[in-house]
């Protein structure tokens, strides 16, 4: 079976999807929702992301000794500059 979106209330009365693998395991939380058809329409924002979005490695393996990330890459290999926050 392949994964699928659990819609489920949020704890602050609006929703949450939850993204489930085909076995069950709980892959990813969204953010919160305020209504349900906000929701329904997130999953259609979270399949195209999935979709078409690069993948960017935020990990600390690319740091300089100074602590600072030197580059940041996508899985498709196009180093770009971090930007901070």
């Amino acid at each position: 079976m392949s994964g699928y979106f659990k819609l489920v209330d949020a704890h602050d009365h609006g929703y949450r999807l939850k993204l489930m693998a085909g076995d069950g395991t709980l892959i990813a939380v969204s953010a919160y929702f305020p209504t349900k058809q906000a929701a329904i329409e997130g999953i259609d924002v979270i399949r195209e992301i999935a979709g078409t979005g690069p993948v960017m490695d935020h990990t600390r393996k690319n740091q300089t000794s100074h602590g600072h990330a030197a580059r940041e890459q996508s899985i498709h290999g196009a180093a770009k500059p971090r930007l901070s926050a």
